[in-house]
């Protein structure tokens, strides 16, 4: 489908349909996502994290392999590798979280440059435009967007 619209046409030309003998129901999918639980009474709205962007990451590197990577001597309170889209296919960075600034640059300092599933991996904070994959940096605009959380 390329458009909404062709979708709607769609829609309304099979929902209802008598196939095979059965009735057919045909309608846009719903959101299977849980809605969040309330955060509990005095807890701060916003989370407090430090996170550091991973790059030069395997294409088979996955969010267990980076959190592993980080929980030999640290503590991440999560670890993600970002995923194309279109492809499903590791975009070759990602981010790991930390509870304090002091714990994500000793991360930084000690493993920038170690191997990780054979390649030497590059860490630095991570800026508020990693997230977005048009402003990701030059070096790693190749391979973009996100999947797999941990």
């Amino acid at each position: 489908m390329a458009s909404g619209d062709e979708a709607r046409a769609v829609i309304d030309r099979f929902d209802s349909y008598e196939l095979t003998g059965r009735i057919i129901r045909v309608e846009f999918a719903k959101s299977f996502r849980k809605p969040a639980p309330p955060p509990p009474p005095g807890a701060s709205l916003v989370e407090e994290r430090h996170k550091i962007y991973v790059s030069n990451l395997a294409w088979k590197a996955r969010s267990v392999h980076l959190k592993e990577f980080f929980s030999a001597k640290y503590k991440p309170l999560s670890a993600r590798v970002v995923f194309e889209n279109a492809t499903g296919r590791s975009a070759g960075y990602g981010f790991v979280a930390f509870a304090t600034k002091e714990e994500a640059a000793a991360a930084i300092a000690e493993l920038d440059g170690k191997e990780l599933l054979d390649r030497p991996v590059r860490l630095r904070f991570r800026q508020k435009d990693d997230d977005k994959t048009e402003s990701a940096p030059e070096e790693e605009k190749s391979a973009e967007e996100q999947h797999d959380e941990s």
